[in-house]
């Protein structure tokens, strides 16, 4: 790798990484390009020139946190009992500044169609990618029953972290989550 590519490639980390921390802490509206300029410490030309729009910035940002989502999950050798799935993914994937920056990703695609457009074939691509990993390590009651048991675990968590704000406290969250967990246990189970 050159010089000049590997600065290139270091100012796009420091700018998706910037766009991670200001849809944490301020949601797909309160994260600006100029915001995330500052954030990032690059020119406004640098950002423009990688990207040229805040639904480009926001694409590349929700593709990067989908590779790593997909490296951990593809990295696994064997299945891990679900409750501890749930609980691992709760804290170590959703409950994170990186989980709650997609959810608003994933939000915003909802209002808006350029963001909706430019990411539907890669969420799409991404959950083909998740299913077949999770079929290959769990199984379901049915052909392709594991696949569709972790896309409803994964939309109970993202629910889940939209609920966190009126929960009692973390220990309500554990507790829907091991309740959770025993009711997905008789039906995806490690292979």
């Amino acid at each position: 790798m050159t010089a000049t590519r590997s600065k290139a490639e270091a100012a796009r980390t420091r700018i998706i990484n910037a766009m991670v921390r200001r849809l944490d802490a301020a949601g797909y509206a309160g994260a600006s390009i100029g915001q995330v300029q500052l954030d990032a410490g690059v020119s406004r030309g640098a950002l423009t020139h990688h990207f040229p729009s805040k639904q480009a910035l926001t694409a590349a940002t929700a593709r990067s946190l989908l590779d790593a989502a997909l490296r951990t999950v593809e990295g696994r050798a064997k299945a891990t009992p679900t409750a501890a799935l749930l609980a691992h993914s709760w804290r170590r994937v959703m409950n994170t500044p990186e989980g709650r920056a997609l959810l608003e990703i994933l939000m915003a695609c909802r209002t808006d169609p350029a963001l909706h457009a430019a990411l539907k074939p890669d969420l799409r691509d991404w959950d083909a990618r998740i299913g077949a990993a999770v079929e290959a390590r769990y199984v379901g009651d049915g052909d392709g029953d594991a696949a569709l048991l972790w896309s409803i675990c994964r939309s109970f968590l993202r629910g889940l972290m939209l609920h966190e704000r009126y929960a009692e406290g973390p220990e309500d969250l554990s507790r829907m989550i091991t309740r959770f967990a025993a009711i997905m246990e008789a039906h995806l189970r490690p292979r």
